[in-house]
């Protein structure tokens, strides 16, 4: 008895590391297997159950791209009033018209200004009269007495006076030697400051009166209350916008945008022109497209936004899918195919053109194939 169960546990012994070898073999060929080799994702999800599946199509696609374009605002400028008594004279520009640096908008009339400046002016006058007056009064007070001799010697019919000339002389210089000009010069000096710079201030008034473009741009707004010829102090009364208004739309769309090419673009049923200006690189795909509005449209708000579709070349007898069917792992993409027994197989694919929700499939299936749709 003791010998036979020896031999049989000595049997058992040699048969087991028989079967793990074998084991192994078998699941190292399993691993080898291109089904787990292109997998991109755990054996975890390769379990039977339920999926949703679409089929692969072929045939004529009408490939579109669609762009979301938002108002990039441009500098604007605003013009208003600040004279209480103005009162609207001419009104030089209309709405939609271009203007350049200096070129006067709007010209305004203030009585009181005008007033203030002739006052000022006639002051300003008087005080510096006064003040040069003075000023050479007490300029006499250096000069040498050879001044009498060059009298009598331009003067003729002075030598007969001479005595009584320059008695007079001499009582003036006594005078002068005792006056006192500085105090005087150095409150008319003031005075005609002061009035100088009143002057320059009204004038400065008037002179805001006269509404010029600070930039060259194109006016884009008019108060109904100017054009009526009324203009309230500090209500805005002129828009200018300066520079070019932009509508700018981000897309990874390979799509041959050129500068100068013009599309249509459409809000709230109306449609627009829309001059592609410029394109600028946004990150490794995306870009950024610029276009010009034309003219109806000078003054977007802050966050407009119009919607363009531009239509592609037809793609003829083409692979395409459900975009949703496509997945990505480490840059490779791929979808899932079903096994006759329920299991997921995943199938590498290249991809193309993007469709709305379809994307062409270029190459991996060719139509018929039903994928799944795995979340």
């Amino acid at each position: 008895m003791n010998r036979s169960c020896n031999i049989k546990i000595t049997a058992y012994k040699i048969i087991r590391p028989a079967l793990a070898c074998l084991a192994c073999a078998v699941f190292s060929g399993c691993a080898a297997n291109s089904t787990y080799e292109i997998a991109p994702v755990s054996k975890d999800v390769y379990q039977k159950a339920q999926y949703k599946t679409v089929t692969v199509q072929k045939g004529d696609m009408s490939p579109t791209v669609t762009l979301k374009l938002k108002a990039r605002l441009a500098d604007q400028i605003k013009y208003s009033i600040d004279i209480t008594d103005a009162e609207v004279e001419e009104v030089f520009v209309n709405a939609g018209e271009r203007v350049q640096k200096g070129q006067l908008l709007v010209s305004f009339a203030s009585e009181k200004t005008e007033k203030a400046i002739e006052e000022y002016s006639s002051e300003l006058e008087e005080k510096q009269l006064l003040l040069d007056h003075y000023t050479r009064m007490s300029m006499y007070d250096l000069q040498q007495r050879d001044y009498i001799v060059k009298e009598k010697k331009e003067y003729p019919l002075f030598q007969q006076q001479e005595d009584e000339i320059i008695a007079d002389r001499e009582r003036e210089d006594l005078v002068r030697k005792y006056t006192d000009y500085s105090l005087t010069l150095e409150q008319l000096a003031e005075d005609v400051k002061v009035a100088g710079l009143f002057l320059q201030e009204e004038k400065q008034k008037l002179e805001r009166c006269r509404l010029k473009a600070e930039e060259d741009g194109v006016i884009t707004y008019i108060s109904k209350g100017l054009l009526s010829g009324y203009a309230e102090p500090g209500s805005l009364l002129i828009t200018e916008t300066c520079g070019e208004n932009v509508y700018e739309a981000y897309t990874d769309d390979d799509f041959d945008f050129q500068i100068g090419d013009v599309y249509q673009a459409e809000r709230a049923g109306l449609v627009y022109d829309m001059k592609v200006s410029g394109i600028e690189t946004e990150g490794e795909k995306n870009r950024v497209i610029l276009f010009s509005p034309d003219e109806t449209l000078l003054n977007p708000p802050e966050g407009d936004t119009l919607d363009m579709t531009i239509k592609k070349e037809t793609l003829h007898n083409v692979v395409y899918v459900e975009r949703s069917a496509v997945h990505s792992k480490d840059e490779k993409e791929f979808v899932y195919t079903l096994t006759p027994e329920g299991f997921l197989y995943p199938l590498y694919v290249e991809t193309g053109e993007v469709v709305e929700d379809l994307v062409v499939i270029k190459s991996g299936l060719s139509g018929g194939e039903e994928v799944a749709i795995v979340q």
